[in-house]
């Protein structure tokens, strides 16, 4: 039996998800008006303004043309199959329509410019800009590549998709596993008014500790996404101001947040809001992680003893590397081996399930954590007595089964996989175990952090490999993994026929 028959999908599946991808080609469009408008604010070389206004055009016209040639009176609900594959087609396919203006403009070449737009969109942070661009429309749009993509592409479709699709299915599929109402629309509305929010009071909060409204936006855009890429060459600079950097980790934590605690908090919810696991692990995580690293810090003398400023570095780092947005304070390449590798397994675990960040994610760390507890309990108490396997989330208290806990270890093990495949091949062409674990890490975990290894003149398999593992990190394992299951259903088949 066939894992993926893609050959016999429904016709009128394929129609739909065409028409689909052409409503959000549609939407990139619109979104390029806003640099094409900063490019006139602030001077840019006309070369970057004709650049954008080539880019709209080229999809403002291809998007029309596949919304309205694959436009159909009849909807069709979506199979599960059919919305693993519009979310997947969705974000490859965006990442090239996003990477035009790099292109036209001749700052990148085609593989590297939808190498920085899928960093991007992905909210990874890795660039192929060996420094930042001068032009503050190319610097506007990286940022909002990370502002949209950290949200979720989908989501826009959500919001607009008739009732008689399975939103659901859609939600699903692009890695969301929790929801605030039982209406997904309803939901969907909620998160982008809440992000929206949020953006408002970011920028509000860099303006008041003095930045200018162009870098407030683009650090707001990319901080509050956690994305990292940065809109000032002097951006170390910024990130040593003592004010600048708690903004910026409150920014920080609140896009490594979940959405769902968001929206609880603001409606008055504060009992529920604390008692959750998520809150109080990712609390637990940045308290443990960022003593560690400062008592390793201060035992190599590190910034002359400073207890003030290693601390602001310390909690600065492990906040930037735990929500996978990747801002740095200071070059942690200098920083001595214990406190670099915490903030590697950092990058594994993430933030939180619904949040802008990526990694396993603090509530699946947790559920294991917590099932070592319960098993040790099982094996150590009396045989009479039973083990409650029960934690405190989305505002009830969930019994996790069995299932629950096989889904988790399924999830992680995969993770893990792609992270020692990645690795491997990385090293191929990288003689460095270090940094070849560092950059797989952040491509998984969707930080790009690590080492200044990631450039135009890497190889072209490397740079295939970390854009599957940006996509891996952002959507999840299972819609990225969707064309190797059909690769193996083809080479079973074939085999069989033989």
């Amino acid at each position: 039996m066939r894992l993926m028959n893609f050959q016999k999908i429904n016709t009128n599946e394929l129609q739909m998800i065409v028409h689909y991808i052409g409503f959000i080609i549609i939407c990139i469009a619109s979104f390029m008006v806003i640099p094409i408008i900063v490019s006139r604010i602030y001077n840019d070389n006309i070369l970057y303004f004709n650049s954008f206004i080539i880019s709209t055009i080229i999809s403002l016209i291809i998007g029309l043309l596949l919304f309205y040639k694959f436009n159909s009176n009849n909807l069709y609900n979506l199979s599960l199959k059919g919305s693993l594959i519009l979310v997947l087609s969705i974000w490859i396919i965006s990442a090239f329509f996003c990477a035009l203006p790099f292109i036209i403009s001749g700052d990148l070449s085609f593989i590297d410019a939808y190498f920085e737009s899928m960093s991007g969109i992905t909210s990874t942070g890795f660039t192929m800009y060996a420094s930042v661009p001068v032009a503050y429309s190319i610097r506007l749009w990286r940022s909002l590549l990370q502002w949209f993509g950290g949200l979720g592409i989908i989501f826009l479709l959500l919001v607009l998709l008739p009732s008689i699709v399975s939103l659901k299915r859609l939600y699903f599929a692009e890695g969301k596993t929790e929801q605030m109402t039982p209406n997904i629309r309803h939901t969907s509305v909620i998160f982008i008014k809440l992000y929206t929010f949020l953006t408002i009071i970011a920028i509000s909060l860099y303006l008041l500790v003095g930045l200018d409204i162009f870098n407030a936006v683009c650090y707001t855009f990319s901080g509050l996404g956690t994305g990292g890429f940065v809109s000032d060459p002097n951006n170390l600079n910024d990130f040593s101001n003592p004010l600048f950097q708690i903004v910026t980790i409150i920014i920080m934590i609140m896009g490594g947040t979940n959405f769902i605690l968001h929206y609880n908090l603001m409606k008055g919810n504060l009992r529920n809001f604390y008692k959750d696991i998520e809150i109080r692990y990712l609390f637990i995580f940045i308290l443990l992680a960022t003593i560690l690293v400062m008592v390793n810090l201060y035992q190599n003398n590190m910034y002359n003893h400073d207890l003030l400023v290693i601390f602001r570095n310390a909690l600065f780092q492990v906040v930037s590397i735990l929500t996978s947005t990747g801002f740095q304070s200071t070059d942690i390449n200098n920083w001595p081996a214990l406190s670099y590798h915490v903030l590697i397994i950092l990058m594994f675990i993430g933030g939180s399930v619904c949040s802008t960040a990526s990694g396993i994610k603090i509530y699946n760390i947790a559920i294991i954590l917590k099932s070592i507890w319960w098993e040790l309990q099982s094996i150590f108490l009396p045989k009479n007595i039973i083990v409650f396997r029960k934690v405190f989330h989305d505002n009830r208290e969930i019994t996790v089964s069995n299932d629950s806990l096989k889904q988790i270890f399924t999830f992680i093990s995969a993770y893990l996989l792609l992270f020692v495949i990645s690795t491997v091949i990385v090293l191929f062409f990288c003689n460095d175990f270090k940094i070849a674990v560092a950059i797989v890490a952040g491509s998984i975990g969707n930080t790009g952090l690590g080492p200044s290894y990631i450039n135009t003149s890497i190889p072209l398999l490397v740079k295939i490999v970390l854009l599957f593992d940006f996509l891996a990190g952002r959507i999840g394992l299972w819609p990225a993994l969707l064309p190797l299951f059909f690769v193996i259903e083809e080479i079973n088949e074939k085999i069989k026929e033989n």
